[in-house]
């Protein structure tokens, strides 16, 4: 079995599985260990997408790397004893441009591109206006898998289905979450000032307007 491990002070981990007679390997792995929190776990995700993925949770400033057992782990890959689970992804785009794409395992947003700004914008969902002209920090878009960070941290919920629609910090009235079918066509219109489209911790962002 070929595995790619992603993360700080891994070579504990590296060493236990070379041990145990795994290949190590940067490019086509067949699983992929994210050793970390859940940035890693989103770094691993753009750095092998689509790949199966074990998330190992382990601090930074761990002080008993020396110490852990991994022996539970190896052998559950060894005899194939895990079960592959898939969620889906959210795709940004800005005006049908694939040069200018950003794809989320946890959420994409529109954000404001200026801390002193606000951002107003449109949102139609399948084509319908949901949101004629509002004026706040953005709009999240999550998956399933990230409803538990950004959007949950302006809607206080989560869900198992569909895409969630978040407003973020907008002054208008308005239903500020809820969730659609996760084959939506989510279209987001720039009115004034300037955005930013983002996908999960990328640090590639996207100029809006």
């Amino acid at each position: 079995m070929r595995i790619a491990v992603v993360g700080l002070r891994k070579k504990f981990l590296e060493r236990a599985l070379i041990e145990a007679g795994f290949k190590l390997v940067e490019k086509k792995p067949d699983i992929v260990i994210s050793f970390g929190g859940d940035g890693t776990a989103l770094l691993a995700e753009r750095l092998y997408p689509g790949v199966p993925r074990l998330m190992i949770k382990h601090k930074r400033d761990c002080k008993d790397c020396e110490k852990h057992n991994f022996s539970k782990i190896i052998e559950a890959l060894k005899k194939r004893r895990f079960k592959v689970v898939k969620e889906i992804k959210v795709e940004g785009i800005v005006n049908g441009d694939k040069r200018k794409r950003l794809i989320g395992l946890n959420e994409i947003s529109i954000h404001h591109k200026i801390p002193t700004k606000t951002v107003t914008f449109r949102v139609k969902v399948n084509g319908k206006i949901i949101a004629r002209s509002v004026k706040g920090d953005g709009l999240i878009v999550s998956t399933p898998y990230g409803s538990g960070a950004y959007f949950y941290s302006v809607c206080k919920r989560k869900f198992s289905k569909g895409l969630g629609i978040a407003f973020n910090n907008c002054k208008e009235r308005l239903k500020k979450c809820r969730t659609v079918n996760e084959n939506s066509i989510i279209e987001v219109e720039i009115l004034k000032d300037k955005g930013l489209l983002v996908a999960d911790n990328n640090p590639i962002m996207i100029p809006l307007r």
